[in-house]
């Protein structure tokens, strides 16, 4: 059984491109609307492919959104273990000219990754769970998150990181905290 990997996918292009994108997630979110997912495999048959070559796995967890313009549609998708590029190429390679972006976060597997340079620098913090999880802050945030929250002090992100190392190991399940820097990939 798999992590799931909570997957952001923007996909981006003309108003024709980005249409036949929705067209194809609505389908498929409609196939599956007994389970309120839909398999991303759905795309990939609907577009030609075999499911079996091209590793979708993975749901899309809400229906698709398309933007006021029509050129941008968002997908909420769980995938497993973490973002399957594979299959973001196949739509892209079916659909000439579309670009999806994509933000991937899976805690457990310390998947925090994304193709948009826009989250280039940025942090996710997890801090307990008594405390919401802090998306993708700068490192001047987390130094005064980390100041205000764990009244200490700290000047740098690799003074937080050692203090989140110091805290980690003191075992309190109760009281932790996890900085993990955004990897942005090619």
């Amino acid at each position: 059984m798999p992590n799931w990997c909570d997957t952001t996918y923007r996909a981006v292009g003309t108003k024709e491109q980005v249409k036949r994108f929705y067209d194809l997630a609505m389908s498929s979110w409609n196939k599956s609307k007994d389970d309120n997912k839909g398999w991303m495999g759905h795309m990939v048959t609907e577009l030609g492919g075999d499911w079996q070559q091209v590793p979708c796995r993975g749901w899309i967890r809400d229906e698709p959104e398309l933007n006021n313009d029509g050129t941008m549609c968002t997908l909420y998708a769980d995938t497993a273990w973490c973002e399957p590029p594979e299959w973001r190429e196949f739509i892209q390679s079916k659909i000439d000219g579309l670009f999806i972006f994509y933000v991937a976060i899976e805690p457990g597997c310390i998947v925090y990754c994304s193709n948009d340079d826009e989250y280039e620098g940025k942090y996710y913090v997890d801090a307990g769970p008594e405390q919401p999880d802090y998306p993708f802050m700068t490192e001047d945030e987390v130094c005064e998150f980390v100041e205000k929250h764990y009244q200490t002090n700290v000047n740098s992100i690799e003074d937080c990181q050692a203090f989140a190392t110091g805290l980690n190991e003191n075992g309190d399940d109760d009281e932790f905290l996890y900085i993990n820097a955004m990897e942005v990939e090619g």
